[in-house]
């Protein structure tokens, strides 16, 4: 069996592709810009070169893309390219072209030439404020409410993914990833938030973290990445698009997780407002249906990726 996984070399495909290739499978990264040190963080050379094909490509080329497809005899894909909410608000005509325009191009592909499965990344951000909602958890199928260009193309990517199921029978599902972190975490406005509160602090820098003590569902990138890759070997499931979350945890807490396990860490929280994924979500669904269970600790998370960085940077471990 061949995947094809669409931003192969990035944070969350990068880890896709390492635990492809650690079930014996055959891998194409697709990437617009090949990030081969994302492969290398996590993927020995020997399994790189023996089970992995690096391909430089735009998603929305659906020749090129089809063409990818047909040589790697690809049966599944895995769909993680996308711009994300500061590159996505920045640029609204390319976010258009990448996340709306890219996605219904990896699922005509996937219709075209008959493929068994494609999973792509969703966003609990779909879901607007947890405020509007009145139950404690938002429920897989309830309304969407996007409060900007990223969120709205990741709907609009929920209706495509409908389309090609009900009129073509596609067999696409959607993971709504939360907010993810871990080593090599580069983009977006949680991006900053790893960086000044875990990444910086690890390294013996001082951290000045945005958004006060926001509420956060801290998903750990392994986890996230599971959700992924058993979701591509369950076929047809009822439910099309599934809510998963990670450990809600408020900044204070996390900083104060940090503070314990570096002794001396300067860490200082800065005023601001954060306006990132719903927190709490109705994993249930997920839980039935593609058997995912979290297994990331926000404490289990956090000491991962400061022992990452750490040794990334050739220090000793804490």
């Amino acid at each position: 069996m061949s995947y094809l996984v669409t931003g192969g070399t990035g944070l969350i495909g990068s880890r896709i592709v390492r635990d492809l290739v650690r079930e014996d499978q055959q891998v194409v990264a697709y990437d617009w810009q090949p990030a081969i040190n994302f492969l290398e963080r996590v993927l020995s050379d020997r399994e790189i070169e023996s089970m992995v094909r690096i391909v430089q490509g735009d998603i929305t080329d659906l020749p090129h893309l089809i063409r990818t497809i047909m040589e790697h005899r690809v049966e599944r894909i895995i769909h993680t390219a996308a711009l994300l909410t500061l590159e996505a608000d920045a640029n609204p005509l390319v976010a258009l072209k990448v996340n709306c325009e890219g996605t219904l191009c990896v699922f005509e592909a996937a219709r075209i030439l008959g493929l068994k499965k494609v999973v792509w990344s969703s966003s609990n951000s779909v879901f607007g404020p947890h405020e509007k909602y009145p139950q404690k958890f938002i429920p897989n199928d309830a309304m969407h409410d996007p409060q900007n260009i990223y969120a709205a193309t990741k709907s609009f990517g929920e209706a495509g993914a409908n389309h090609y199921f009900e009129q073509y029978g596609v067999d696409i599902t959607g993971i709504r990833y939360q907010t993810v972190y871990g080593v090599g975490q580069r983009r977006g406005i949680f991006g900053a938030v790893v960086r000044e509160l875990i990444l910086n602090p690890a390294l013996g820098k001082p951290g000045r973290v945005p958004y006060d003590n926001a509420l956060i569902g801290w998903s750990y990138v392994d986890d996230p990445v599971r959700a992924t890759v058993l979701a591509s070997k369950v076929h047809r499931t009822k439910t099309r698009n599934f809510s998963i979350m990670g450990d809600p945890r408020t900044l204070e807490e996390v900083a104060d997780y940090v503070r314990k396990i570096i002794p001396g860490a300067q860490i200082t929280l800065l005023p601001g407002t954060f306006t990132g994924d719903p927190v709490e979500l109705d994993t249930r669904p997920a839980q039935k249906e593609i058997g995912y269970h979290p297994q990331w600790s926000m404490e289990r998370g956090i000491k991962e990726t400061i022992k990452n960085i750490r040794q990334e940077h050739g220090l000793p471990a804490i």
